[in-house]
């Protein structure tokens, strides 16, 4: 009775928060099981953060699972969710998803960022999934905080580190000793444990994860990459090394916020947001201007490298900074991506949108200030990024219709330079990148200079003219496009 009177009690404030969104994780788990204790969760980063964002007494309630849960308990819970989800550092939590869920729920919800709208049976993954961490320190609220039970099986909380419960919890071969599993003499056995083959594994690499999670059966991935009971047989280790082989030679190094989620070898101009059921429109015609142009004091070409990055987008410079100015819709489109954003050292938030015309071209604005009544309603209250350059490209599930010419911001573009941007990306272009650019050639942008492309091309002449006619030289491409 208790328990249930403590769930109708937080129930209560939760339906009674204005906070949704940051609450969002509790209030769902709570309609699928009111027993499930989120903060209990058995995984040390996830643990980790929470003591990191809570005061010790908080972090004591919180795992106690007492009536008194703040919002700042709450706020806490929920971020560090969302951490646990999209680290993918818990390798038993990702291969539970990448089971009960599909490939595109998993692509989609987890891989490349982390949606806080999931369907319904995705939602029930999430919550088995997570389940399988919880850990009995739910209810009990005479036990002490040092002695709940937020260790792996065999071992038990002392003194704030997780220490053997003096069961045997080694695998065949190997024995506890002074707390840890160590070969049980077997001269075999030992030198096996020698070979390198799973110390080298980077796992949380997603890249030779999923290659690893596709070339073995689920019981072989985990007995020999989760739980180490076995090294791979030579069949086993050729699949390794095919893995491995797959691999890029170099990491993947560049400026997120030129638009590019994935640390991956290749370059969708759509960021995982594609809207798939498109019609086919490759030469669209833009109808109407994007801003008064009569505010705008200069435009600049795409393709320019500036503090030390490749802007694979045009500029446009406000004639006074201090006053806004409307950004409206070129074409019939859809929202399909969307970031907000704090400015880099600075106090000002920002978005970011991506907009899908047809199945094969994507336009974007950057640096837009306040979003139109529509945008806002639709999208809700959305957290900022504080890392602008790290910050992602967020899938909007449904996509927002956006009719030509309606109103989609204003702007009073960077605080610096009083400029925002305008770019465009087409799958039908073939750029070469250039050699002025070749140290550029295996990051974000230098793959995206492939598909760029002028916007103002799209527009009649008459128009085109008119953005071309504020821009040095009245050249928007650069000198490598012709």
């Amino acid at each position: 009775m208790k328990m249930k009177f403590i769930f109708f009690i937080f129930l209560f404030l939760i339906i009674s928060s204005t906070a949704k969104a940051n609450i969002y994780w509790l209030y769902e788990f709570y309609n699928i099981s009111p027993n499930f204790n989120i903060f209990s969760l058995n995984d040390d980063e996830y643990q980790q953060c929470l003591k990191g964002k809570l005061s010790e007494t908080d972090y004591k309630k919180a795992v106690e699972f007492k009536s008194s849960i703040t919002q700042a308990m709450e706020d806490a819970a929920d971020q560090c969710i969302e951490t646990l989800l999209v680290s993918q550092s818990n390798l038993g939590l990702q291969q539970c998803l990448t089971n009960e869920l599909n490939d595109q729920s998993y692509n989609s919800l987890i891989t490349k960022h982390f949606s806080k709208d999931p369907k319904k049976n995705d939602f029930k993954a999430f919550y088995k999934c997570l389940a399988e961490l919880k850990t009995d320190t739910a209810v009990a609220s005479s036990k002490q905080y040092n002695e709940s039970n937020s260790c792996p099986e065999g071992y038990k909380l002392v003194n704030n580190s997780c220490q053997s419960d003096g069961s045997d919890t080694c695998p065949d071969g190997y024995l506890l000793k002074n707390d840890t599993c160590q070969p049980d003499g077997s001269k075999k056995l030992a030198k096996e444990s020698k070979k390198p083959e799973r110390k080298k594994l980077n796992l949380e690499d997603s890249n030779l994860n999923s290659c690893l999670q596709k070339s073995f059966s689920q019981k072989a991935y985990n007995d020999i990459f989760l739980k180490g009971l076995r090294p791979p047989d030579n069949n086993e280790k050729k699949e390794i090394e095919k893995c491995l082989k797959k691999l890029p030679k170099k990491a993947d190094t560049g400026s997120f916020s030129q638009g590019y989620n994935t640390p991956d070898f290749y370059y969708d101009i759509f960021d995982g947001g594609k809207k798939e059921d498109c019609v086919s429109n490759p030469q669209p015609i833009f109808t109407h201007e994007i801003t008064d142009l009569s505010k705008i004091k200069r435009t600049e070409r795409w393709g320019q490298v500036k503090s030390k990055h490749l802007k694979n987008h045009t500029f446009l410079f406000l004639k006074n900074k201090n006053k806004p100015i409307p950004v409206y819709a070129p074409v019939d489109s859809y929202l399909i991506l969307q970031t907000r954003y704090r400015m880099q050292g600075l106090k000002e938030v920002q978005w970011r949108l991506i907009f899908q015309v047809g199945c094969e071209i994507v336009y974007r604005f950057d640096h837009l200030d306040t979003l139109s009544d529509k945008l806002l309603k639709h999208l809700g209250n959305i957290p900022v990024n504080e890392d602008q350059n790290a910050a992602p490209n967020v899938l909007i599930n449904p996509p927002i219709e956006i009719k030509a010419g309606e109103l989609i911001a204003s702007t009073q573009g960077t605080p610096q330079a009083g400029s925002w941007d305008f770019g465009l990306s087409d799958v039908s272009k073939n750029n070469e990148l250039p050699k002025r650019l070749k140290n550029y050639k295996n990051k974000p942008t230098g793959r995206q200079y492939k598909y760029s492309a002028c916007p103002y091309d799209y527009y009649p002449d008459e128009i085109k003219k008119k953005y071309l006619k504020k821009m040095k030289g009245k050249k928007c491409n650069p000198k490598e496009i012709k």
